[in-house]
């Protein structure tokens, strides 16, 4: 990488061009898209009012209500209208909201971010006055704002999480929970007390949890190049990420695939954000003293 700069893009970057981004706005989108899943999300993962903690919400999927509220499918086998026909009926039914808040959720993700409208550079409500499209970007988001205002050649951006632009492109939204990290549903179970209808219901719910895993250690496998290839940067330049504890492998990565020892600059709005930031970052393993953080109004 001959380039001594490198901008790590977070979706704050597409907030202060003024598109619509928040996942309160897929919220709003989900809600008329498919009405079903998004009473799925209301009721079983605590994702608060504004959908703002979705990602990391998506580990904490209220299984016992699942279970409670789909008993009704769970037939006793001694009830007088019991038949085989409605042997799966349980299982069907569980695997239906585990499949909706997993795979089908994600398709409605991508749906969404292909509907979001990107103005012409010309008709921008802001546009950054420093960026330099020559650098190299690592992007959280899924959009192309980069090379739609600011000309940024497509084979200078990585999509860590997937290029929304392409249809056959995988969009990464998940947990950071590792499988590890939790105790298996179907393994708490004694297999010879429990009805076997249970069992199942339990292993798909296991597998939406690993469904909605996010990979990071994997998807930084998979672009390893990109990140053997920092040995040049001199300033990492963060514009518009949160710095969230559910990304932090990938920053550990590019700290320690950092071999110049850059100077990391933050965008914040307001310099009560400048403890903040400056921790996330220390948090990761960059020094302190590496750290400088500029308001959005001084790029």
């Amino acid at each position: 990488m001959d380039t001594q700069t490198l901008y790590v893009i977070g979706n704050g970057f597409d907030l202060h061009h003024g598109l619509a981004t928040q996942y309160k706005d897929f919220k709003a989108y989900l809600k008329t898209a498919d009405p079903e899943v998004y009473g799925w999300v209301e009721s079983y993962v605590p994702a608060e009012n504004d959908w703002s903690d979705l990602e990391a919400a998506l580990a904490y999927l209220d299984t016992d209500n699942i279970v409670s509220d789909l008993e009704m499918f769970l037939a006793s086998y001694t009830d007088e209208n019991w038949s085989d026909a409605g042997h799966h009926d349980f299982q069907y039914e569980v695997d239906r909201v585990a499949g909706g808040l997993s795979k089908t959720l994600q398709a409605r993700f991508g749906d969404w971010i292909r509907s979001i409208v990107i103005p012409e550079r010309a008709n921008a409500i802001t546009l950054l006055q420093e960026l330099d499209p020559s650098a190299a970007f690592l992007t959280f988001n899924y959009t192309g704002t980069l090379t739609k205002l600011y000309g940024v050649p497509t084979d200078h951006v990585l999509f860590i999480h997937g290029d929304g632009a392409e249809e056959a492109s995988e969009l990464v939204l998940g947990h950071a929970w590792k499988i590890e990290d939790r105790v298996p549903m179907q393994g708490s179970l004694d297999e010879e007390d429990y009805d076997h209808r249970i069992m199942e219901a339990f292993g798909t719910l296991d597998e939406y949890f690993e469904t909605t895993f996010k990979p990071s250690a994997l998807i930084i496998q998979r672009n390893a190049p990109f990140f053997e290839s920092l040995g040049s940067i001199r300033e990492v330049v963060v514009l518009g990420h949160s710095l969230s504890d559910v990304d932090r492998t990938y920053f550990v990565a590019l700290h320690e695939g950092l071999t110049a020892h850059p100077t990391w600059t933050v965008a914040i709005r307001t310099a009560a954000e400048v403890p903040g930031k400056t921790q996330c970052l220390t948090a990761f393993g960059v020094p302190r003293e590496r750290v400088i953080c500029r308001l959005w109004s001084e790029f």
